[in-house]
């Protein structure tokens, strides 16, 4: 039996959000086995639902890319300006300015530079992931959250680590580029895992709560567990991040000498990446389902 399409009645029945994990079943009823009119209803739906599955593919990719756009110039001003903090060649907040003010006064070029297509790359992979396994769930009829978890988290670590390594050795403490540890992947994995876990499946766990405890409407619940989520998990794995940073800045500290700089850095960095990830997974993720319900609502054929 071939799986029935989403129509134009159910398209709001759409994930409200890549970070929300609703699992999403849509269905209508089956055709009777003595309904003469079973057999050909379901060849025309196959070639219907073939064309729908192909656009809302379409959608995921694009809102992915133009979510992405909104918060990569933010993201990028920020990962740089914490790199650079920790390895000594600029404080946090100078970077932050003198970065803002090259996105706002020379677009042009800042759109241009590697770290920006790095940062803009790494979220709309993690966007377009998250918007293509809810679509093929739904079109299976399976729960979301395992398989989101599982595939978001390895696209996402992969490109991420691959971007920490890049900023680390170009905006490090070494003149000359040396490979990064092992234990830097190391602790560059086990933040990202915990900052994943708490993008993409913690907020459906936090509004449910919200909704059943306190009796907060669920639109409000749903808007501040996606945001609220991403942003505490930062003051658990900043250290995480401060520690894979000094390993490369410094390769032969003591254990004393990295607890120092960790203790040191940790609160701006803390804060600095929770505005970092508030609109990576936050705001964007808003944009993301917004840029999702506005095109399907536009390609959606008319009732008829």
């Amino acid at each position: 039996r071939c799986p029935v399409p989403v129509g134009p009645r159910t398209a709001s029945a759409l994930p409200r959000s890549s970070c929300g994990l609703q699992p999403i079943m849509a269905s209508t009823p089956a055709p009777g086995p003595g309904d003469a009119r079973s057999k050909p209803m379901a060849c025309s739906a196959d070639a219907s639902n073939q064309l729908s599955l192909a656009s809302r593919v379409a959608v995921d990719l694009i809102s992915a890319g133009a979510a992405s756009l909104c918060v990569a110039p933010f993201i990028t001003v920020v990962d740089r300006s914490i790199v650079e903090n920790a390895s000594g060649r600029r404080e946090l907040w100078t970077g932050v300015r003198q970065g803002a003010a090259q996105f706002a006064f020379t677009p042009h070029k800042a759109f241009m530079l590697p770290e920006f297509r790095w940062v803009w790359g790494l979220y709309w992979n993690t966007y377009a992931t998250a918007n293509t396994v809810d679509t093929a769930c739904q079109q299976l009829g399976v729960d979301p959250r395992l398989p989101k978890f599982a595939i978001v988290t390895i696209v996402n670590m992969t490109h991420c680590i691959a971007k920490d390594r890049f900023l680390t050795r170009t905006f490090g403490s070494s003149a000359v580029p040396r490979p990064l540890p092992l234990m830097s992947y190391l602790l560059f994995a086990m933040r990202d895992s915990l900052t994943i876990a708490a993008s993409f499946n913690a907020p459906k766990i936090v509004s449910q709560w919200l909704q059943d405890k306190h009796a907060v409407a669920k639109s409000t619940a749903d808007t501040t567990s996606q945001l609220a989520c991403p942003c505490a998990v930062q003051f658990v794995s900043t250290p995480l991040h401060l520690l894979g940073l000094d390993i490369y800045n410094n390769p032969v500290s003591s254990p004393a000498g990295r607890a120092l700089v960790v203790r040191r850095f940790y609160l701006e960095s803390a804060l600095a990446r929770i505005g970092r990830i508030g609109p990576a997974f936050g705001i964007g993720g808003v944009g993301n389902t917004f840029f999702r319900d506005k095109l399907t609502s536009y390609l959606s054929p008319p009732d008829r």
